[in-house]
């Protein structure tokens, strides 16, 4: 491509703009005509001829690297907002959040993979000139031997991929990865400048290092999350979106509130005060907590048990782990006088049971209490604050109410100490080795 001063672009543009039109099948002077235009658009060139050719490798590289849309975690940098509280859990689990956009693609495609196709729900991926392809249309991902490409997978003896189908999306029916790894963390607070109207709590979702990242729960903090759409502020959906890097932006302060509510941030206050939130639940009203917040699931028949934060008092300590067939988890049994006032000292039902999985069990200290130095144990009749999901199981022929625990805080000044160290080698019994 020339002007009329016979300008020519430099070698460093020549090489990776004449290649790219190659890949997608475009005329070089169309190849050129983009690369123009993304010039004008993202760095404000009108006039290429009279910019220092050391910067046309630079922005030939940018408008040819290749760009993985692998969904909203990979993606560039989102605005965020500010949202203040308590992270007061982690889901145990980490899931792939494009599990059912893989059921209902791989269902399209058993009834009618041409249907499949035309609705845009799925891809069928093919190698040509050494590029792959998807639905015929050339990608900008090379063939490397054996390896599929990072948007493909194989399924009836094919190589497919997921096509986007967010309508809001600038990527809609484009390849995306076929999994979407993340993790929830539970966050009780709310927009800053509405946190002293409402509080409420929020499913954040994690995704890359964020999701293994060590985190401290019950200690207030402001997060950066992206905003809500106006779909899922309608629909009321209580689920918040990052960037990677989460953990980078998140500060552990109380500043946003003025010096004289910042005793009210405790968390020993925050946690169980229902005058500010809805999430608190007396532990003889877990019954009827349980009828009063489930909630109906939409993909199948049952309800989604609910989450709840509730408080006791240790009655019961194991300390030892319990496979249930699903990994390790461990055990504890909280209790209150309006419980044991209910259905008698003597009564199962005086007693709720505290399941805390393996993971949370190596993660967030549930078993122990920090002291402002370190962290130590507790022992029982100590007052616990616990968030989890809240079920109820049939035992005997009556209900009785249970928690899956994600996150458990021990107010340190009315913690019982537990034994501590003591000596475990086999010199302690004596005689010779």
């Amino acid at each position: 491509m020339t002007n009329e001063d016979n300008w020519d672009w430099p070698a460093s543009v020549k090489s990776r703009i004449e290649p790219y039109a190659k890949r997608l099948e475009i005329s070089e002077e169309a190849a050129y005509q983009q690369f123009t235009d993304f010039l004008q658009k993202e760095f404000g060139v009108s006039a290429p001829q009279e910019e220092d050719e050391f910067f046309f490798e630079g922005w030939a590289e940018t408008f040819v690297i290749d760009h993985r849309n692998l969904g909203p975690a990979t993606g560039s940098k989102r605005e965020t907002v500010t949202y203040v509280g308590h992270i007061i859990g982690l889901d145990e689990y980490i899931n792939d959040n494009r599990r059912w956009d893989m059921e209902r693609a791989k269902d399209a495609w058993n009834n009618s993979s041409d249907s499949a196709i035309e609705q845009k729900l799925i891809g069928v991926v093919t190698a040509k000139d050494g590029y792959w392809h998807v639905n015929g249309e050339a990608t900008r991902e090379e063939v490397k031997g054996g390896e599929l490409p990072w948007f493909g997978f194989e399924y009836d003896n094919r190589i497919l991929c997921l096509l986007n189908q967010n309508e809001q999306s600038t990527h809609k029916g484009k390849p995306m990865a076929p999994k979407s790894l993340g993790r929830i963390l539970f966050f009780l607070g709310n927009e800053e400048s509405e946190f002293e109207n409402t509080i409420k709590r929020w499913r954040v979702q994690l995704s890359g290092d964020d999701m293994e990242a060590e985190y401290n729960l019950y200690t207030p903090c402001k997060i950066q999350v992206v905003p809500q759409g106006d779909n899922a502020k309608a629909n009321k959906s209580d689920m918040l979106y990052t960037n990677r890097g989460f953990v980078k932006g998140l500060a552990y302060t109380d500043e946003f509130v003025s010096d004289d509510m910042k005793v009210e941030l405790q968390a020993e206050r925050f946690l169980i005060n229902d005058r500010i939130h809805a999430e608190y639940v007396e532990l003889d009203d877990l019954m009827e907590a349980h009828d009063e917040r489930k909630k109906r699931k939409v993909r199948s028949e049952g309800y989604y048990d609910p989450f709840i934060i509730t408080k006791g008092y240790v009655s019961r300590l194991n300390r030892e782990p319990y496979d249930n067939g699903y990994g390790p988890s461990y055990r504890m049994c909280i209790t209150s006088l309006a419980l044991q006032s209910t259905y008698g000292r003597d009564s199962s039902l005086s007693e709720v049971t505290i399941w805390v999985p393996g993971r949370i069990h190596d993660e967030v200290h549930p078993f122990e209490f920090h002291d402002g130095e370190r962290w130590r144990p507790y022992a029982e009749r100590t007052q616990v604050i616990v968030f989890g999901r809240l079920k109820l199981k049939e035992f005997n022929g009556q209900e009785s109410p249970s928690l899956t625990t994600y996150g458990v805080y021990v107010p340190p000044r009315t913690a019982r100490p537990g034994a501590e160290g003591g000596d475990t080698s086999l010199d302690q019994f004596g005689g010779e080795q």
